[in-house]
C-alpha cells in the first residue's frame, strides 16, 4: 500500500510524544515554545508541524498520552482484595510517585496545568472536562468494585470527592508542598472517603 507523497518519517512517533508530553509537563502550556518543543524532540518546526499539528494540538495530544501513561502507571500497584481505605491510599500513593519526580514536584500534567488554558482554549476546556469526568468515573468504578453495597448516589459523591482529593494533591505537588505533607493529606482523604462509603451502606442496611 502507498505511503501517499513526501518522505517517510525517520523518527518514532510514540519517543517524540512522549517527549513533547514531557516537556509540556515540565513547563506548563503557556511556558513552553515551539524552540522548547523542537529541543526535545530533536525534531525542526516543520516536522513537528507536519507531523503533530501546532502547539495546542500537541498540548491536546499530550493530554491524553498522560492520561494513558497514568492508567498504566497504576496497574499492579492497586490491591485487588483490600478494604476501601486501604486501596484508596494505594492509588494515592503510586499518583504521589508519579507526581513527585526525580527532578521536583510536576504534579499531573493534565489537572495541574490544562485549568489555566481553559478559559482561553475552548479546545482544551473541552479536554479538561473530558478527562474530569473520566477521573470521575475511573473512581467509581473502583468504589463500585470493593464497596458493592454502597447506594449508586453515595458512589458518585465518593467518586467526585476521590478525584478531587487527586486533583489537589498534583495541585499541591507542583507547588512544592512536602511529601511527608502530601502523604497525611492522601491518608486522611482516603480514611474519610471510606468512611463516607461505609457510613452510607450501613445506613442502607440498617433501612
Amino acid at each position: 500500500m502507498s505511503r501517499g507523497r513526501g518522505r517517510p518519517r525517520k523518527f518514532d512517533e510514540t519517543e517524540v510524544r512522549q517527549a513533547i508530553m514531557r516537556c509540556f509537563w515540565a513547563k506548563g502550556y503557556a511556558a513552553t515554545t515551539l524552540d522548547d518543543l523542537a529541543k526535545a524532540t530533536g525534531l525542526v518546526r516543520p516536522s513537528l508541524y507536519g507531523a503533530f499539528g501546532g502547539k495546542e494540538d500537541m498540548f491536546l495530544a499530550a493530554m491524553d498520552d498522560f492520561a494513558a501513561r497514568t492508567r498504566a502507571y497504576l496497574v499492579g500497584k492497586v490491591p485487588a482484595d483490600a478494604p476501601l481505605d486501604v486501596v484508596l491510599r494505594a492509588v494515592f500513593s503510586a499518583m504521589l510517585d508519579l507526581y513527585l519526580t526525580e527532578d521536583g514536584g510536576r504534579g499531573c500534567l493534565v489537572f495541574s496545568t490544562a485549568g489555566a488554558e481553559a478559559p482561553a482554549h475552548p479546545q482544551i476546556r473541552e479536554k479538561l472536562l473530558e478527562k474530569l469526568n473520566q477521573s470521575d468515573d475511573q473512581f467509581r468504578r473502583l468504589l463500585e468494585r470493593h464497596a458493592p453495597s454502597a447506594a449508586p448516589q453515595n458512589l458518585e459523591t465518593a467518586a467526585g470527592l476521590a478525584a478531587a482529593a487527586l486533583h489537589s494533591m498534583g495541585l499541591r505537588a507542583r507547588s512544592g508542598v512536602a511529601r511527608s505533607t502530601l502523604e497525611e493529606f492522601a491518608e486522611s482523604a482516603a480514611n474519610s472517603i471510606a468512611a463516607l462509603v461505609d457510613c452510607a451502606g450501613a445506613r442502607r442496611t440498617a433501612d
